[in-house]
């Protein structure tokens, strides 16, 4: 029986103890103690099992959980919230609410999100209640974390976010990971919560073979608050300790740990609290500049500070009980009798000044003491060599015996004044000192000069005349600190100034680097908030211009600048201007050295304002700037203002709706890479779309220097001439994407270094001159040369690697003037932040890489060198921008840089060196640039793109000659990992989603005017990828189209002709379009809610028209047939497009669009009609059959596809004289057709070919070469 009790007791506690949750972890909600109201569901979340639901208000769940210490907690709650204001509040057993959040709005009762919140926990067992202020939300697990807590110690694995590095297994002291893989604008963050407001040593333990590794500390809104410079420890995981001071307000907030300069590892992060008061011996200081370290022969041993030069210094961080007055003792030898030592503050104030006996003797020691009054609290105390030659061992810090310590000396700190002006405005009069118990008071030497009054509460001074006055800051004495020394300082006061305070227009500076933010913060008139310009930018030190309009003119003879925090002498900030003859003047600059207060345009004269030299022909202001601006910036002189810009007008654009509908592609899309042929199953799911751009890699086309390769190419084998010359055939309009560096080029960068997308020039070339590029602009000609559409290329110019790699290998020969391609592309997303500098161009460099490609930089780079050389009549399309945000401003380099290195036309245009703007847009919800940093993709209409487009276009109107628009890469996963995933609305599924917001993709382009558009891509890398564009595919592996393929296809068969004309209404949008004087409308609501409208078309006297729905898995739209009331139909609109047709609407060729139909929203009729059913569109033969090669020698191939099961009947006629030559029957068993027709034995000439199926005729011009 005592063994069945014990046993029973026993059970009964492990029961109890496994019951319990151990904090930290994770708990899944359904693993409650007790609860309220609740029930729970399968869930849909990652991961499955349950989720509880039915939450509503006052409902509750508890948990026993152990804690194992006091301290903050971070909670993250798994939930999901369609609707309403669900609020979560964290409860202790007896009701005390620790903390609450309001959970965020996530899609539906199965689209999961978190909500984070932070609370206080005592250890120990204890009972936690979740319970619903606000319910109607679901809920599936729950996560606790220890809050990292200020002081204390946290391992480097443990962040927040992060971006760009990993972790690994650590060889320091107590195991576990590191982060590793740190380069160059990589960062950690972490959140913290501070326990008191003060200054914190921030300990860093590292390891680094080589290299500048820098540590930048910032808070949430970029600013740096720290620095730490890493030693070289002599490996990787070889490790030291380096620490940082940092002043930090008490309460949660998150730190960025930021690698200015990456190659080094991190283990953890400690932040400790100043030393208490007391001895510190010199060696232990926290951070310093230029001493050394030696043993010391003093009392004690040890070590002493020595190696002291002028402005060497050592920072303390040290922890002050009380304020008030205390003795500092410091130790030091003074061999020389020139030491003189500072005491200061944070702030850089002067706490006290010491200047030492002479010892004699590097090694004969002695105490000297001070008083200093100092804060409450953790602090920097820097020790201050204004003069060196001195070691130092000790100092101590005590509080005062009163009754026999003389009082501490005031010490006054007053700036020296900068130079003002008749009529300036008063101005304050600022002072500071270690007495803040007795006022610091002014005087005037010359009041008619310059009179001082503290009237108004605050000390002013007034100017009154020319000349100068001394003013003299005093501070008396009281009983805990002497009077202070008098500070003079002299304000000198010049005659008024006439000019004028020029206008800057800040949205008018373009900054030459991947930049996030712009520089309206320098012109916006607040000096008290400091100018940043974003993370992570590729290049350390770069140029912002400023072009100055026609007309517009500067004459500059003073310069301001407000000095906020911070300081940058060995980085300046510099202003420039660049003359009409294209020299770059300097200005000024800016170092940041004084603070909050106005400065001149030469830093080592900061008051003064006026330029040495007054500037009359600036073309450019040019700002030069490492990371440091000033908080504001002031240009004064005389100013024109520009003359009125030209407003177009600008060329009427004909779009065709076909071209919305490309795709990118490669070859093997199309070809077997077997045989090099053409795949008529892959062709035909490729003529699903309106257009191809191929991304043609240069390693294809010259995989060894000077050896190009076309048919077969010689890396991949595949056949350039058949594949260009059968989508020509087909209708297929090809854009050939020249891309990436082939290996041999790449070869020529350091191993580490290698990379097919770097900048395409040889390691070590300079990005800025256009001869750098000749090898890419060389491959450019020959391939213009051969593919587009000039006969009269010098074949000797032409030339092609004519061997054979194995028996029965293709032979490449020379070929001249095949017209199959009219636009190519010079590389890809030439702004590749991401990877560096090694891949990445400023729009001026760029700008240098297409004049080499265009023409060879005018024809300067010898013969066979450029596109245009080879083919006048080819378009050169400039990279796509991964960037399009900053996109507008990488243009604005690329024209200014034509402007200086290519001149200007005849006609007084800027000779450009390319023919289309083109840029990449994908719609998320955080408006990035490929960052990743969004959650999902979103429709087009509540994106961006609207915006961007018109901004891309209307630089294009005003400054590169309204050249065309292209956006040729744009899409949405499916992928529900993905950050540009589409998603379920409603009751559409996520791939409807994706081909709804696809089309409307294509039909917001046509709308703002962009001429071509390109989707991203045929086929998923991997669908099961959460990786953004891994699963981006609009075609199945299987060859069958995706819903966003059928929609493509659908469109592009019926309404690819018709030419957008404009835009009747915004909500619901209807688009008018017209071909041939007959008008189709797109009607569609712009939003991604499943919100439906109804809209009324006028008609005009049409008495029925057609509705046509874009439908899933069918080759055609659903059509359906329906009667107007008197002209006009009202009908139900959707997030899914439909197009409309009047049926009996009359055509004329001139159509006058103040004369066709217009729409009214939301108007209802009473008439009732019957819908007709639903028919299903039939393609014309005469639409859709292709008959190719064209010219031939032997045969021709007739193709096309359709669901018309009767046979055909083919004759081939003499174009001139009409006599029958052939004649052919064939059966159709299939809904693709392709037959091969010999005309071998033809007379060259040209035949018309009749292809009859039915009731259906189709015919065909085709030439019979020799």
């Amino acid at each position: 029986m005592k063994n069945t009790v014990t046993t029973l007791l026993c059970l009964f506690l492990a029961v109890a103890a496994f019951s319990q949750k151990a904090i930290p972890g994770k708990i899944e909600a359904e693993s409650y103690d007790a609860m309220s109201g609740i029930a729970t569901e399968n869930t849909q979340d990652s991961g499955g099992g349950l989720n509880v639901g039915w939450i509503d208000d006052n409902d509750w769940l508890d948990y026993k959980v152990s804690i194992p210490s006091n301290g903050m907690y971070a909670f993250n709650l798994r939930v999901a919230k369609g609707f309403g204001n669900g609020t979560v509040e964290v409860r202790k057993a007896d009701g005390t609410v620790l903390g609450s959040v309001v959970l965020p709005l996530t899609g539906g009762w199965q689209s999961w999100g978190n909500a984070k919140l932070i609370i206080p926990l005592t250890a120990g067992t204890q009972t936690l209640r979740i319970y619903a202020k606000y319910g109607s939300w679901n809920f599936n697990w729950f996560e606790v974390a220890k809050y990292n807590t200020f002081p204390g110690k946290t391992e480097a694995e443990n962040y927040d976010a992060m971006s760009g590095i990993a972790t690994e297994n650590t060889q320091d002291i107590g195991g576990g990971l590191n982060v590793g893989w740190i380069d160059d604008n990589d960062w950690l963050d972490y959140d913290v919560n501070v326990a008191t407001t003060g200054t914190y040593s921030l300990r860093f333990r590292t390891a680094k073979g080589y290299g500048d590794g820098t540590i930048e500390i910032k808070t949430a809104n970029g600013t740096v608050i720290g620095t730490a410079v890493l030693p070289i420890t002599g490996g990787w995981q070889s490790w030291s300790t380096s620490t940082a001071l940092v002043q930090l307000n008490a309460g949660p907030q998150r730190l960025r740990i930021y690698a200015k300069y990456g190659a080094w590892n991190f283990n953890w992060l400690e932040a400790v609290e100043g030393r208490p008061i007391g001895k510190i011996e010199a060696e232990s200081y926290d951070v310093m500049s230029g001493i050394q370290l030696e043993n010391a022969n003093d009392i004690g041993g040890g070590q002493n500070v020595s190696w002291i030069d002028d402005n060497d210094w050592i920072d303390y961080n040290v922890k002050i009980p009380t304020s008030g007055s205390y003795k500092f003792k410091f130790r030091v030898t003074n061999p020389y009798g020139t030491a003189q030592i500072q005491l200061r503050n944070a702030a850089g104030n002067v706490l006290a000044t010491i200047t030492p006996p002479q010892t004699w003797d590097w090694q004969d020691w002695k105490t000297v003491e001070t008083i200093v009054s100092l804060p409450a609290g953790s602090q920097k105390l820097r020790i201050y060599a204004v003069k060196g030659n001195w070691n130092f061992n000790w100092f101590d810090v005590s509080k005062p015996d009163t009754s026999s310590t003389p009082l501490p000396q005031s010490v006054i700190n007053f700036a020296e004044l900068p130079q003002k002006m008749v009529g300036d405005a008063p101005f304050n009069l600022n002072a500071t000192g270690n007495n803040t118990q007795t006022p610091i008071t002014f005087t005037s030497s010359n009041p008619s000069i310059v009179s001082v009054s503290n009237a108004t509460g605050l000390w002013k001074a007034t100017i009154h005349a020319i000349g100068s006055a001394v003013i003299t800051a005093s501070q008396e004495g009281n009983t805990n600190y002497l009077a202070a020394a008098p500070v003079s300082r002299t304000q000198a006061v010049t005659a008024y100034y006439a000019g004028t305070k020029i206008p800057i227009q800040a949205n008018r500076w373009y900054q030459l680097n991947n930049v996030s933010k712009g520089l309206e913060g320098l012109f916006d008139g607040i000096t008290d908030v400091a100018v940043h310009t974003g993370y992570s930018k590729v290049l350390e030190n770069y140029d912002a211009y400023y072009p100055l309009l026609p007309g517009e003119q500067m004459k500059i003879d003073r310069i301001k600048f407000f000095d906020g925090e911070g300081s940058f002498a060995d980085k300046p900030m510099t202003l420039s201007v660049i003359t009409n003859d294209w020299q770059r003047i300097p200005l000024a600059s800016f170092t940041g050295q004084r603070y909050n207060s106005w400065v001149g345009p030469y830093a080592d004269r900061p008051n003064t304002f006026d330029l040495d030299l007054t500037i009359t022909n600036a073309r450019y202001l040019v700002i030069n700037a490492w990371w440091g601006y000033p908080n504001e910036m002031e240009l004064y002189g005389t100013y024109t203002p520009p003359t009125a810009p030209s407003n177009g007008p600008y060329r009427q654009k004909s779009i065709p709706l076909k071209d919305m509908l490309g795709v990118n592609a490669f070859e093997w899309d199309f070809q077997e890479a077997w045989d090099n042929s053409i795949s008529e199953t892959k062709l035909r799911a490729m003529k699903t779309f309106g257009g191809i751009r191929h991304y043609a890699d240069w390693d294809k086309l010259e995989p060894n220097e000077g050896k190009y390769t076309f048919n077969p190419t010689h890396s991949g084998s595949w056949d350039y001439d058949g594949l260009y010359a059968r989508l020509k055939a087909e209708g297929m309009n090809v854009v050939g994407c020249l891309k990436t560096i082939p290996p041999w080029l790449e070869a020529t960068y350091p191993e580490g270094e290698r990379d097919s997308e770097n900048v395409p020039v040889r390691y070590g070339k300079n990005f800025s001159v256009p001869a750098s590029y000749i090898e890419q602009a060389k491959l450019a000609f020959q391939y213009a040369a051969r593919y587009g559409n000039n006969p009269n290329v010098n074949p000797a110019l032409l030339s092609v690697d004519p061997s054979q790699r194995w028996n029965g290998d293709g032979i490449n020969v020379v070929k001249i003037g095949l017209n199959l391609i009219k636009y190519m592309e010079c590389d890809n997303e030439r702004d590749k932040w991401w990877k560096g500098r090694k891949a990445y161009q400023t729009g001026r460099e760029y700008a240098a890489n297409l004049s080499a490609f265009y023409d060879g930089h005018k024809n300067t780079m010898g013969p066979g060198v450029g596109v245009k050389n080879a083919d006048p009549s080819m378009k050169v399309v400039m990279a796509g921008l991964a960037s399009p945000f900053i996109g507008i401003d990488y243009i604005r380099g690329m024209i200014d840089w034509c402007k200086e290195f290519r001149g200007y036309k005849p006609d007084g245009s800027v000779n450009l060196c390319w023919d289309v703007i083109n840029y990449h847009f994908y719609p998320d919800n955080s408006s990035s640039t490929q960052d990743g940093t969004g959650t999902r993709g979103v429709a087009p209409e509540v994106s961006k793109a609207a915006e961007v487009a018109q901004n891309f276009i209307r630089i294009a109107q005003q400054y590169a000659q309204d050249m065309p628009v292209w956006m040729s890469e744009t899409g949405y996963d499916v992928n529900q990992g993905s950050p540009l995933k589409a998603i379920a609305i409603g009751n559409r599924s996520i791939l409807q989603t994706q081909a709804d917001w696809t089309l409307r993709n294509a039909l917001l382009y046509a709308r703002k005017g962009v001429e071509r558009v390109y989707f991203y891509q045929t086929y998923d890398y991997d669908i099961n990828n959460p990786s953004q564009f891994g699963s981006s595919g609009l075609l199945n592996g299987d060859r069958t189209r995706k819903p966003a393929a059928d929609f493509l296809y659908q469109t592009n068969r019926r309404f690819g002709k018709y030419i957008y004309k404009e835009t009747l209404q915004n909500d619901p949008i209807i688009d008018r379009y017209e071909l041939n004087g007959k008008s189709a409308y797109v009607l569609v609501i712009p939003d991604e809610k499943g919100r439906t409208g109804t809209a009324t078309l006028n008609l005009g006297g049409a008495t029925s028209a057609k509705i046509y729905k874009p439908t899933i898995g069918s080759d055609s739209m659903q059509v359906e047939a329906v009667n107007t009331v008197q002209g006009l139909l009202t009908l139900t609109v959707t997030e899914t497009p439909v197009f409309v047709v009047a049926s009996d609407q009359v055509t004329t060729a001139t159509a006058d669009s103040s004369s066709v139909a217009v729409a009214r929203v939301g108007v209802q009729t009473n008439a009732m009609f019957a819908p007709n059913p639903l028919e299903t569109e039939h393609a014309k033969l005469h639409d859709i059959i292709t008959v190719y090669p064209n010219p031939s020698t032997d045969y021709v191939m007739i193709s096309f596809e359709s669901n018309n099961p009767e046979p055909l009947e083919v004759k081939i006629f003499n174009a001139n004289l009409g006599i029958l030559h052939r004649e052919a029957s064939f059966s159709k068993t299939t809904a693709a057709f392709s037959e091969k027709i010999d005309v071998s034995k033809l007379l060259p000439g040209a035949y018309i070919i009749e292809v009859s199926q039915g009731n259906e005729r189709a015919f065909r011009k085709i030439v019979k070469a020799p």
